[in-house]
């Protein structure tokens, strides 16, 4: 066997959500050679593994190479992650509790294989994507199934104490508003996120004669979209009310960390205008009468990741090319002292 087929010389990144699984391979310019998606497997906690594992290896099958061609791995999953470990805590999207996943997956495949939050990486994934001064200060906010947010603050990756940092959808935007599944009433999720659009417009079928939602069963964000993109008033109520609930989070958090820019991805914001108008209108509405939000609420911070660009898994490949220097500095869950105040770099 040749030496070439030992040279370790790829990455992978992988984006694990709760219905698909997105695989990108890279070689060491970053030059991207397969993008495999297949849905998640939820039997259990170890059948996920098993088809994230899969994945991989048929992502890397696929770009003509073997695991023996791959220096890391770098895995991006929606749950609390100790970044030294691999150890996931919470990820209910996954059925995962303090499951070994990074261990796990890299005894499976021989190959080194890193773990991080998925809208952490998705922040770093966007970093990326924009490039230039703009993305020293910025956050990734992906509206889906849930609504989160990951931070780059001067350049680096910010986690806060606990690896918390960035959970806006469990900001109180509505007091006294609906239930959401953190147990709290009116989070931005409850009102907000893909699931609140979806019932939101189900009410407002039910309260409607004539209203092109009543044409569809199940009612879905997407819809609800589509039909607003046809001028539906219904479809068009909701779809305000909830840009004005996301125009007011978006607008706190860029009063808190004074971000340059602020990207927006997720399953909900692939509307495209439909989507990203109504918020950019209410977001000028909320500039009207404060001298300090016309200065900071500019609207060219608001911008659209483009639906083919995963930052997710680009993000987790920047974790496995960081691994490989020790730049991308884990931190275990709970670490006290001066180190657990200062944010990891992004590379």
């Amino acid at each position: 066997m040749s030496s070439h087929n030992h040279r370790r010389d790829l990455l992978v990144g992988v984006d694990v959500g709760g219905t698909k699984v997105a695989v990108l391979v890279v070689d060491s310019s970053l030059k991207a050679l397969n993008r495999l998606v297949v849905p998640t497997v939820l039997t259990n906690p170890q059948a996920t593994l098993a088809g994230i594992a899969d994945a991989i290896e048929q992502a890397v099958g696929q770009a003509e190479a073997g695991l023996d061609r791959v220096a890391a791995v770098g895995v991006g999953v929606p749950g609390r992650v100790n970044t030294q470990t691999g150890l996931v805590r919470r990820a209910v999207n996954l059925g995962w509790d303090e499951l070994p996943a990074g261990q796990l997956l890299s005894a499976r495949l021989g190959v080194p294989c890193l773990l991080e939050n998925d809208v952490t990486l998705a922040a770093a994934g966007a970093q990326h994507y924009m490039g230039g001064a703009a993305s020293r200060n910025i956050a990734y906010v992906s509206v889906g199934t849930g609504i989160a947010a990951g931070l780059v603050l001067d350049g680096r990756i910010y986690r806060g104490a606990h690896g918390m940092a960035g959970e806006i959808g469990h900001m109180i935007i509505e007091p006294g508003g609906p239930f959401c599944r953190c147990g709290a009433r009116g989070c931005l999720e409850a009102v907000a996120a893909g699931p609140a659009i979806a019932r939101l417009g189900e009410e407002a079928a039910n309260s409607s004669s004539h209203t092109l939602l009543r044409r569809y069963s199940p009612i879905t964000a997407e819809i609800v979209y589509l039909a607003g993109k046809e001028g539906d008033p219904a479809a068009l109520g909701v779809i305000y009310e909830v840009s004005a609930y996301l125009a007011l989070a978006l607008q706190q958090l860029i009063v808190a960390y004074d971000m340059g820019c602020i990207v927006i991805g997720g399953g909900v914001s692939r509307g495209g205008d439909i989507f990203l108008q109504p918020v950019l209108r209410e977001l000028a509405h909320l500039r009207e009468h404060s001298v300090l939000r016309d200065e900071m609420l500019q609207p060219d911070m608001i911008r659209l990741l483009p639906p083919d660009y995963d930052a997710g898994a680009w993000g987790a490949v920047l974790l496995g090319r960081g691994s490989l220097s020790d730049d991308l500095a884990g931190r275990k869950d709970g670490q006290k002292g001066e180190d657990s105040l200062k944010p990891a770099p992004i590379l």
